[in-house]
């Protein structure tokens, strides 16, 4: 139990610097989001992140 709650907390401390890391728009995650939005920009085909 106390394993899956470390996990839990760990989890949202990522998520947490993640924001912070695309918000300023710096580090790899901003970097693969950029090509990501770039790359369906110019072919919607080659989205692969489906918004249903």
């Amino acid at each position: 139990m106390q394993n899956q709650n470390t996990a839990v907390r760990d989890q949202i401390r990522a998520l947490r610097r993640a924001r912070r890391y695309i918000r300023a728009n710096e580090g790899a995650l901003a970097r693969v989001l950029n090509t990501y939005e770039r790359i369906a920009q110019l072919d919607p085909s080659r989205r692969f992140w489906a918004e249903r």
